[in-house]
């Protein structure tokens, strides 16, 4: 408590001015609340970083010279034009927790908010009351003098995808109140890791030397892990040290820790103290990845190159973190078309790129720039960084399958003009679906053979191959025929072509897919880029399995709501009120997947056609592959969904 009050007091008398009265008293703090931030201040040593010219604190201007240039410390005080005057907590917030300034811009991390971002949110609030008190200090902000590539604050993307999580600091289990203490003081507020340990290239802490030693402004931060200390360290002893910056028959305090224990540590508490020693003498063993990386499952290799595509093709969009642009661009952390149990709406974003709509711009394809275990790898990436809960299941022969799905031209261009089937075959060493085999799948087709499974298992069989993508190419052409052969106009004709194609890229896919993708026991609708495709059953049971209605596999809320605008139906449903259904459903739930909408109905329909009398399974199939495929139809041909909803 004495080291509080003397932090209030030093507020006036050591440097650190306090404003007038009544800007306090507007500031509607009570003193509990500044006192306490003030004593955070010290803890964090914030006063000596941010003070060039000792007569100005917190005015900035100090400089830093580090391997990429000199930086400066920027001012702190409340002046309106230089300082953060204008600022409020959820801008002081944004800098400190996410290393983020009141414009947008990137901090560079010679702030330490990589430390920082651990301190919890009654600190910052306490910080913010005593910061935001600090008086006017109208000095301009020197221009940092870094060299080329990193005055580009750009450049600081690959460095936050690869290097920064925002995360508050989580006490360690089985630990005591003065170790987790402690911890907090050492790496969050403390931040003793940005001078006591190496950096890579980029500027990043080498995690594996965490502590082990550095040079700072000509001066060596020597190694502070426990395994060191605890050689020639006592509790006693080194707890001296840190409050007077001297150990008898030890060692005296020079350099830039003089400053630390002269202006921070020797305010701080005995119990805070002895905390901060009680975690350095058994502080953990270094960690091996850094934080993102070490919260993925992916595989150190895999996860390397998917983070190195996603920096290049990605973030510049999409932001680090997949935080997306506002309504321009949609997020892709927490996305749920991005972490839904299938990856196929990633994969397709990835290779045919997404048209704009609504209130978000377009987004090119990458399918010639980045090969199909690149694309795997990149879904793969997405869907488990940032937090997101999604399944690694992606591989290069299921991109490989629905990159085939391309070869059907969009309808309407030069290339779909005349409805030409695809040449099978061709020049001598050309690689293609066997020519002969596609024919006899054809022959199957025109005889009523319309079974995925039992048509690729042929194709294979026959042409001696496993390639999932040549199975696509080969049943898209075998069909094609098939669908010229009709008396449809040319645009129904290239909407079938595209629905089949996409249906055999959704029925191989979890025969390669790198974890098993959840059965479904009826037609199911999944998300495939812009659009949707029906995933049919691989195997017909006995009886009707509907899916259950528990929320596992469609938001309840929405499979209830699709159920109450069912009623009690009696199949076959007009194709007209299918529409309707489906039409009426999506309007109501703006915010909802298209898929989960689709699939909502799919169950709330399917315990009707299990109940009606005298059905057998296939007829009971047929009935639910016919709404299925109608509701799937209606919902690809309605605007498109809002930014929340891709």
């Amino acid at each position: 408590m004495k080291s509080i009050v003397r932090g209030a007091a030093w507020l006036g008398i050591a440097g650190w001015a306090g404003l007038s009265g009544a800007a306090a008293q507007q500031a509607g703090d009570d003193a509990a609340l500044v006192d306490r931030g003030a004593y955070l201040a010290r803890a964090a040593d914030c006063m000596p970083c941010h003070t060039g010219d000792k007569a100005k604190p917190f005015a900035g201007g100090l400089p830093f010279k580090t391997p990429f240039g000199v930086m400066y410390s920027v001012n702190i005080t409340s002046d309106p034009q230089y300082g953060i005057g204008t600022w409020t907590f959820a801008d002081f917030k944004a800098a400190v927790h996410d290393g983020i300034r009141k414009d947008g811009a990137y901090l560079y991390p010679a702030m330490p908010f990589d430390a920082y971002t651990g301190i919890s949110e009654d600190d910052l609030k306490a910080l913010w009351a005593f910061v935001r008190r600090i008086s006017p200090v109208a000095q301009p902000n020197p221009e940092n003098e870094l060299n080329f590539p990193f005055n580009v604050r750009l450049g600081l993307l690959a460095w936050r995808e690869l290097f920064f999580e925002p995360a508050y600091f989580k006490p360690t289990p089985g630990k005591s109140d003065a170790w987790n203490r402690g911890a907090y003081l050492v790496e969050t507020l403390g931040h003793c890791s940005d001078c006591h340990s190496p950096r890579n290239i980029m500027g990043a802490i080498k995690q594996k030397q965490l502590f082990l030693g550095s040079e700072v402004d000509g001066f060596y931060a020597p190694d502070i892990a426990s395994a060191s200390l605890a050689k020639t360290w006592a509790k006693d002893n080194l707890t001296q040290f840190l409050r007077t910056g001297s150990a008898p028959g030890k060692t005296s305090v020079f350099g830039p820790m003089a400053e630390v224990v002269h202006e921070s540590l020797a305010y701080l508490t005995p119990g805070d103290i002895d905390a901060m020693v009680t975690y350095l003498l058994d502080s953990p063993p270094p960690k091996d990845k850094p934080a993102p990386e070490a919260a993925s499952p992916l595989p150190h290799d895999v996860y390397v190159r998917a983070a190195k595509s996603y920096i290049d093709n990605c973030a510049p969009c999409h932001q680090d973190k997949g935080t997306g642009q506002g309504v321009a661009i949609p997020p892709l952390h927490g996305n749920p078309a991005v972490i839904a149990a299938e990856p196929y709406n990633v994969i397709m974003a990835v290779l045919g790129g997404l048209p704009a709509g609504g209130t978000y711009g377009a987004m090119p394809s990458f399918a010639g720039r980045l090969s199909d275990q690149q694309v795997a790898d990149l879904t793969n990436y997405v869907r488990t960084s940032w937090g997101n809960p999604g399944t690694p299941n992606a591989t290069a022969a299921m991109v490989a399958a629905w990159r085939a799905t391309a070869n059907v031209p969009d309808y309407g261009t030069q290339s779909s003009s005349s409805f030409d089937c695809p040449k099978v075959g061709g020049a001598p060493g050309a690689t293609g679906p066997d020519p002969k085999v596609v024919a006899s799948i054809t022959q199957m087709m025109q005889g009523g053979s319309r079974q995925i499974d039992v048509l690729a298992a042929a194709y294979k069989a026959a042409a001696g191959t496993t390639s999932a993508g040549s199975v696509v190419d080969a049943l898209t052409a075998a069909y094609c025929p098939v669908v010229a052969a009709t008396q449809l106009p040319d645009w129904q004709k290239f909407g079938e072509l595209k629905r089949w194609t996409l249906q055999v890229a959704a029925a191989v896919s979890p025969g390669v897919a790198a974890v098993p993708l959840p059965d479904v026991p009826v037609i199911w609708a999944v998300p495939a880029g812009p659009g949707l495709v029906g995933r049919e059953p691989r195997s017909l049971a006995a009886k009707l399995a509907c899916p259950a209605n528990d929320g596992k596999q469609v938001p309840k809320p929405l499979a209830d709501a699709a159920a109450s605008l069912l009623g009690t139906p009696k199949p076959p449903v007009d194709g007209n009120m299918v529409k309707t259904f489906a039409t009426t459903l999506a309007q109501q739930n703006p915010k909802a997947r298209r898929a989960d909408v689709a699939n909502a109905l799919i169950v709330a329909y399917c315990p009707a056609v299990a109940a009606l009398p005298g059905t057998s399974i296939a007829e009971q199939n047929n009935l639910m592959n016919s709404f299925g495929q109608q509701v799937i139809g209606t919902l690809q041909l309605l605007p498109a969904p809002t930014v929340a909803a891709k």
